[in-house]
């Protein structure tokens, strides 16, 4: 069998789906940068982050009396927008272990860290403030059912 010497050696008849699909995700992403700009796309970040970050502190605050639960975290992230992206990590007061799992069971996608935090990231371009009120009720739920023992 004899191979060709120039840059047609390297030519592929059916590209690998894996190696093509972050080629079609980019050409998407453009698309949305297109119909839209650097500062609208980080007022929207800022936007989604301060929500977060809000239902957080008011449900699952130190001091919030909302839900009347044992469990609470902190937002460790810095509160200044400016000194941060779009990822807020927290601090549980319960096995955050625990926690991360109740979540994963709800379908929520976060990242563990150790020893004690999980990052939470709403990420513009693909979250709405609809997914992030989402996250708070699996977060409401995941804490309702660590506090009442049961590890469903």
């Amino acid at each position: 069998m004899k191979f060709p010497h120039d840059c047609s050696a390297y030519r592929i008849s059916h590209p690998p789906a894996l190696l093509v699909c972050p080629m079609i995700a980019n050409v998407t992403n453009l698309q949305i940068y297109e119909k839209t700009s650097m500062q609208m796309l980080r007022q929207k970040s800022k936007l989604l982050t301060a929500y977060l970050e809000y239902l957080v502190n008011y449900y699952f605050g130190k001091m919030s009396t909302v839900l009347k639960n044992p469990i609470y975290c902190e937002v460790i992230t810095p509160q200044d927008p400016e000194q941060r992206g779009c990822q807020l990590s927290l601090k549980f007061s319960a096995n955050f272990s625990d926690v991360y799992d109740q979540l994963q069971k709800r379908g929520v996608v976060c990242d563990m860290r150790f020893p004690d935090v999980l990052r939470i990231t709403p990420v513009h371009i693909y979250n709405s403030f609809n997914d992030v009120r989402r996250f708070t009720e699996s977060l409401i739920d995941s804490f309702k059912q660590l506090s009442s023992g049961e590890q469903q």
